[in-house]
């Protein structure tokens, strides 16, 4: 088999880690009823809590990078993603789960930190924006299958569903016999641009900031939507990740087309698929059109987050590191988000409007800053 094709499946194979994160959102209602004396925003917590962990080894990747090697860093991070993400499956205890969930995240963040400069590396050209553009299709495809399978076993009890992270086993071994070692990278030439726009770089992290805190309240927040619309099932919140995960897919898959296509209305546009998404599910009669908001949200939520991240590229390794940052946090952040919209209303589906103002005005803001670049 051709060497070269070999390496991208194991580079793209670490996907399925990385993209797994919200593979459990579904076992949301199942935790709460086992956890009566929890918090449900705790409970939230379990789904982004990685986010925050994974923030800190974007931080620290580079040091890590820097003593293992990019290749030892993969295989670090898959290894303590694949044992903490499946450690709550026989742990009874909130506060033990979120320190496994954290730990999992810090595995995720040391990925995600070195993914993308590997495939930097590795690849030049148009065979490189392939990679970048496949890397968000088998993140969609990961994301879709992991949350099928983690759904099929919360069957079984919300704690068996974490056994989905055994995935990271066979990541680890891909990673470690198709993948060279590679040590140091060179990112100096593009760090000193970084220098020249840190108003541009820190508005377009804080940009990516709100608009995935939007987002992720989406994913947190649509399992206990359909419970009060009275559309509920067994399996209802995994499906709905699944259909996040499938407009992730193909939106990746076409996000190159698509940018090309739209040119500067690209970002309002992502955003404006993103409200649609919100409006659509806080107006649902059934799973079916709630399903279609939840795919509507995950094309664009998977449109323009590489928008943003190809934005912000021109900055070098710090525009890299601080837009992961600025995204970690706003997936954190979701459930307070819902928190504070709950003083206004305690209405999920008016929580849905709300989002979708969220991200009207932020296609009003990217329109009115793109034009002023053109």
């Amino acid at each position: 088999m051709n060497k070269n094709l070999i390496l991208k499946a194991a580079l793209l194979s670490c996907c399925f880690v990385t993209a797994s994160v919200n593979a459990v959102a579904g076992n949301i209602p199942a935790m709460a009823a086992a956890f009566p004396d929890v918090p449900l925003s705790l409970i939230e917590l379990m789904t982004t809590i990685p986010s925050l962990s994974s923030m800190l080894a974007v931080l620290l990747s580079g040091r890590i990078a820097g003593a293992l090697g990019y290749k030892k860093t993969v295989l670090a991070g898959s290894l303590l993603a694949a044992c903490a993400g499946t450690l709550p499956a026989i742990l009874n205890n909130m506060i033990l789960i979120l320190a496994a969930r954290a730990v999992f995240g810090f595995g995720c963040g040391l990925i995600s930190s070195s993914l993308l400069i590997l495939i930097v590396y590795f690849f030049s050209g148009n065979e490189r924006s392939q990679m970048i553009g496949l890397q968000g299709s088998a993140g969609g495809l990961a994301s879709l299958l992991t949350t099928f399978i983690a759904g099929q076993l919360l069957v079984f009890g919300w704690n068996i569903s974490f056994l989905v992270y055994l995935c990271g086993f066979i990541v680890f071994l891909l990673v470690l016999f198709f993948i060279p070692h590679v040590r140091s990278i060179c990112t100096s030439s593009a760090d000193q641009g970084a220098s020249k726009g840190q108003l541009n770089m820190y508005l377009t992290g804080l940009m990516m900031f709100v608009s995935v805190l939007a987002a992720t309240l989406f994913v947190i927040k649509c399992a206990t939507l359909a419970a009060d619309k009275g559309i509920s099932s067994a399996g209802a919140g995994s499906l709905l990740v699944m259909c996040i995960s499938a407009g992730s897919m193909i939106a990746g898959a076409v996000y190159g087309k698509m940018s090309s296509l739209l040119g500067r209305i690209s970002l309002p546009v992502f955003y404006l698929i993103c409200a649609a998404g919100f409006i659509t599910a806080s107006f649902a009669p059934n799973l079916l059109i709630l399903a279609v908001g939840a795919f509507l949200l995950g094309f664009g939520y998977l449109a323009f987050v590489p928008y943003l991240q190809e934005k912000i590229s021109v900055y070098g390794s710090k525009g890299t590191a601080s837009v992961l940052v600025f995204q970690s946090l706003g997936a954190f952040a979701a459930p307070y988000l819902g928190t504070l919209l709950g003083l206004f209303t305690a209405s999920l589906p008016g929580q849905f409007i709300a989002a979708s103002l969220i991200f009207a005005a932020l296609a009003a803001l990217a329109f009115v800053t793109e034009k002023k670049k053109s």
